[in-house]
């Protein structure tokens, strides 16, 4: 049965930047649980976009909805640190302070029981180092967990951290800037990890361009994380948090025809069953590859035709086949 609003034990970092419904949104839900540490940041302004310091300075105000006794902390920054800085910012000075605690950005709005969810599987896994983070999101809450556990394992999900837990162990061994990527990627000691040539083929391109910068981001760098250290990600059996940030404010999640753009979050169900075993669910990751991550036949399209075109033709085509991308859905 689903448990009522339960105040969590854990701290709990929002990470805002300029979209106020959402971030509202997310804080109001914050605020229904009232956690005893909460931690505010927020990226500052783009000097070069006309009214974006206004649209800062209004997310900020939320500020005033922590009306609740807590121990409350802000880190407001004067310059953009931009997406692939900025949230690494956050979360070091957050860890900084805390063992373990919660993480939700300005899109990421949790059911009422994600909180209890977090707490629990926290204290369980706190010293388990196989365990490197607990998601609150899953885009295929229809594929059922072994014996009907609570929860399952995966290592092969990459990126769409919507919603997350985890420990200071683990966020102590996250590099953004991937600085032995180039001699792992060259050891061929990673072959024997993926499910499939196409995964090994599309994340190798993605943690390439994570390292190089071409890919603006900073979670697939937690992937890489997870991967290296050879740990697993704990994913919910129903999904505990609603993406509401698609849409063209969004950086990543630009196309609301975006197949993850799913309405079917729901409440945890108490008392959580735990698995039996640490075990990874490949038929999931493997299923969820194919549907989610794996290059769609225009995409692959695409890379076919700019490795026969002249450098500057290449650029000149490239923002008008993003932009039928986009349109369709279809994810870098």
């Amino acid at each position: 049965m689903s448990a009522p609003h339960t105040k969590p034990k854990s701290a709990v970092l929002f990470i805002g930047f300029k979209r106020y419904d959402e971030s509202k949104a997310v804080i109001e839900a914050i605020r229904a649980v009232r956690p005893s540490r909460f931690y505010f940041a927020c990226d500052g302004a783009r000097a070069d976009k006309s009214g974006e310091a206004e649209e800062v300075e209004r997310v900020r105000s939320l500020t005033a909805l922590v009306d609740w006794p807590c121990e409350f902390r802000t880190l407001f920054s004067d310059t953009n640190r931009s997406v692939r800085f900025g949230p690494p910012a956050a979360i070091d000075w957050f860890f900084d302070h805390e063992e373990e605690g919660i993480i939700l950005e300005d899109d990421c709005l949790p059911m009422p029981t994600w909180f209890r969810y977090a707490d629990e599987m926290l204290e369980r896994y706190r010293n388990d180092e196989r365990v490197w983070v607990i998601q609150g999101n899953n885009l295929m809450p229809q594929w059922r967990t072994p014996l009907d556990d609570s929860y399952y394992f995966s290592a092969h999900g990459y990126g769409a951290y919507w919603g997350w837990a985890s420990w200071r162990r683990t966020w102590k061994k996250y590099d953004l800037q991937m600085q032995d990527w180039p001699a792992v990627r060259d050891s061929g000691l990673l072959e024997g990890h993926f499910l499939s040539a196409s995964e090994r083929e599309e994340v190798y391109m993605i943690f390439e361009k994570s390292w190089n910068g071409e890919i603006h981001s900073w979670d697939y760098q937690l992937d890489y994380g997870r991967m290296v250290h050879g740990a697993v990600n704990i994913i919910p059996s129903n999904n505990l948090i609603r993406n509401i940030g698609f849409g063209s404010a969004s950086t990543h999640t630009g196309s609301e025809e975006d197949p993850r753009n799913m309405d079917n979050a729901e409440d945890a169900s108490f008392p959580i069953k735990h698995p039996m075993h640490v075990l990874v669910d490949n038929r999931r990751d493997l299923a969820y590859f194919e549907q989610f991550i794996e290059p769609s036949p225009l995409r692959r399209i695409k890379s076919l035709v700019k490795q026969t075109l002249p450098t500057n033709m290449d650029r000149s085509i490239t923002p008008y086949l993003s932009k039928l991308q986009r349109k369709l859905g279809i994810q870098r």
